[in-house]
């Protein structure tokens, strides 16, 4: 075929339009305000500490601190300051983002991050009323003895009794994730009866306990490989879980201020999640 002027302009003006497209769709996807949220590594504390990347320490009092149960001074660094250094958060959708804390002893809380950033929060590193020789002064619950080491998340402006802010101690370090996280892999969508069963699980269990890997490592896991409804009496279970320490001295599980019925829920929703247990990554 004779390649003539014609076809060589109308190939140039084809490019042209492609090109202006593709442009145009590049724009309009920096343009928004929606972001993919990319699941953070984690703010690595300890690390940072070694750096000597905390920033400028100050000291803090806090009143009626809810570990301790009096007022209390600590040396501590500026939460927020920590989190804005090492993590970008013009790139994060914060209204649907949480902050999962995690500790030493496997304890994750978590918190909507929207809320975190509207507070003043410290991560206390010393204790300075510890006794000598000492950064910390001991924390006694439930007849069990505990260390704060190597930090404390506490907050200036927060009261004690407000259960929406979390006050964790042995933490090592600070994650973002995705509000809706675990609702995928452990809401119950094929039986709304079990949704309060759910909803109780998320609120009192999952920052200890895990199901299918995902939660708190503190308690063990309740799913796999084996669901703890499979060797446990149903009825023993339940009454286990309004109160622990009816069947273990110094059991580490606290009192949760639940009903019977309202335990019952929770395991009727274990049962459940038995029929759905995902293989755990070691």
């Amino acid at each position: 075929m004779k390649i003539t002027k014609i076809h060589i302009t109308l190939f140039c003006l084809s490019v042209l339009v492609l090109s202006s497209c593709n442009q145009k769709k590049e724009q309009k996807v920096e343009g928004t305000n929606t972001t993919v949220f990319q699941p953070e590594t984690g703010i690595d504390l300890l690390d940072l500490q070694a750096k000597n990347k905390l920033g400028k320490d100050t000291i803090i009092t806090i009143i009626n601190d809810p570990v301790y149960h009096k007022t209390k001074k600590y040396q501590a660094v500026n939460a927020l300051n920590v989190l804005k250094k090492e993590i970008d958060l013009s790139k994060i959708d914060i209204k649907n983002t949480k902050i999962v804390f995690e500790c030493i002893d496997g304890y994750k809380p978590e918190m909507p991050l929207e809320l975190f950033l509207n507070t003043k929060p410290f991560l206390a590193f010393k204790d300075i009323e510890a006794p000598k020789g000492s950064n910390w002064e001991k924390i006694i619950k439930d007849g069990n003895e505990m260390n704060a080491d190597p930090f404390y998340l506490v907050y200036e402006s927060v009261s004690e009794k407000d259960i929406r802010y979390k006050w964790p101690y042995n933490l090592i370090k600070i994650h973002l994730k995705p509000s809706n996280e675990s609702t995928k892999e452990l809401f119950p969508s094929d039986n709304k009866e079990l949704e309060i069963g759910y909803n109780l699980f998320q609120k009192q269990c999952i920052t200890c306990h895990s199901i299918n890997g995902i939660g708190g490592t503190m308690g063990p896991e309740l799913n796999y490989p084996k669901s703890i409804t499979e060797y446990w009496i149903e009825k023993e279970l339940v009454d286990y879980i309004v109160d622990p320490a009816s069947f273990r001295n110094k059991v580490k599980m606290p009192t949760l201020g639940i009903t019977k019925q309202q335990s019952q829920e929770i395991v009727d929703y274990l049962k459940y999640m038995s029929k759905k247990k995902i293989e755990v990554r070691k």
